[in-house]
């Protein structure tokens, strides 16, 4: 009888573990999506301005035009986000400032950021297209950035320019 209610005992701590740490991946995953969209719109917001009142990096000289659609376009480029890609002049990190929470204690050690480029579709169309990611605070990346621990979620946005 003790070894029955012992493996019992056993087998309710393990799934009582399980489900604290998948309610933690939540919310570890919340967090990530909720900085992303902070500097999605931070650098929507950016962009819709005079171009001599944005913040440098979001400045028309900053943004780069390529083919919509084409391989590796400036956001698909993993140099980008670590500065060396086509498109990382215009790779904006969000200010802490922008970045709001109710436990002020919980703050991403890699915040938000985000990259625009300008696309030019096929029928001669332009689009900017503005990428943002968003890190949980547990978030880590090799030197490639390929992430290696925590939580990152990517979001975008496509507005036709004229």
């Amino acid at each position: 009888m003790v070894v029955i209610i012992g493996l019992t005992s056993a087998a309710a701590i393990r799934n009582a573990t399980s489900g604290e740490r998948a309610t933690n991946n939540i919310r570890l995953q919340s967090q990530a999506q909720q900085y992303a969209e902070a500097a999605l719109r931070y650098c929507e917001s950016e962009v819709t301005k005079a171009n001599d009142t944005r913040v440098a990096t979001l400045r028309n000289a900053n943004i780069v035009q390529t083919a919509f659609g084409a391989p590796q376009a400036g956001w698909e480029d993993p140099a980008t986000w670590t500065g060396a890609g086509l498109a990382s002049a215009s790779r904006t990190t969000l200010p802490i400032a922008q970045i709001k929470s109710d436990d002020s204690s919980v703050t991403p050690a890699t915040r938000p950021q985000c990259v625009a480029e300008r696309q030019i579709l096929a029928d001669g169309g332009l689009v900017m297209v503005i990428t943002a990611r968003g890190f949980s605070p547990g978030y880590t990346a090799n030197a490639n950035g390929i992430t290696t621990g925590g939580s990152v979620v990517w979001l975008q946005s496509i507005s036709y320019l004229e």
